[in-house]
């Protein structure tokens, strides 16, 4: 079996938001990427269907930690939607109130992050992690940090590397020298780790998303 090689991503927009827990009207983001969505943004690039869960499946094989460079500061965005739809062709789209009728539009609220960096370094077999560079530097399709409207404002891939030591150096250049002030990494054993998260994708399917825990460790460098 070939040594692993690590591919550096660097995040970093003026709005990221990192989906977790988001159900019906709030859409939350946690303080650093998550795992699905560092791998949602890997599937992406590679033309991965939703429906895909056999290449799902060999993501989950890689190992991502995720470095913050810069926390950035918290917006919630207030949104209204559904007011537009038709009700002949669009009609599933339509809120529904408790009597039966038809709601006019619906309240949402949405979590960003503004102006944070972050670096994620994803390891794994050396064909395997060659692939994804090349799709990162030219995708199937668009590429953003968590949804659609946080589009990157500076260059993701930042190389593919012998070890993580380079990788991360090479993540502290695209920040311009900033420190770590965060990193959140898979733990090797349940003890020994200090969070679990519900961010291990299955499937990315929007009739059957399914989701696995993972055991998290986070600290610095």
């Amino acid at each position: 079996m070939s040594d692993p090689l690590y591919l550096a991503l660097y995040f970093d927009a003026p709005l990221q938001s990192w989906g977790y827990a988001s159900k019906f009207d709030r859409r939350t983001t946690l303080a650093h990427p998550t795992r699905s969505g560092v791998i949602g943004l890997l599937c992406a690039a590679s033309g991965v269907d939703r429906t895909d869960t056999a290449a799902l499946e060999k993501m989950n094989a890689l190992t991502i930690d995720v470095f913050t460079f810069e926390q950035g500061e918290r917006l919630t965005d207030y949104h209204t939607v559904g007011g537009g739809y038709d009700s002949k062709r669009e009609s599933q789209k339509i809120c529904r109130k408790a009597s039966g009728g038809t709601g006019s539009t619906v309240q949402t609220w949405r979590e960003y992050l503004e102006d944070a960096r972050f670096g994620a370094v994803v390891s794994g077999n050396a064909n395997q992690i060659n692939a994804l560079a090349e799709q990162v530097q030219n995708p199937v399709w668009g590429v953003w940090l968590g949804r659609k409207a946080c589009i990157p404002a500076a260059r993701v891939f930042a190389g593919v590397h012998a070890d993580e030591a380079a990788a991360l150096a090479a993540l502290r250049v695209a920040a311009h020298d900033r420190p770590v002030v965060r990193a959140v990494r898979d733990a090797a054993t349940f003890e020994g780790g200090t969070d679990t998260l519900m961010d291990r994708p299955l499937n990315f399917d929007p009739n059957a998303r399914a989701f696995a825990p993972r055991r998290i460790l986070v600290g610095t460098e």
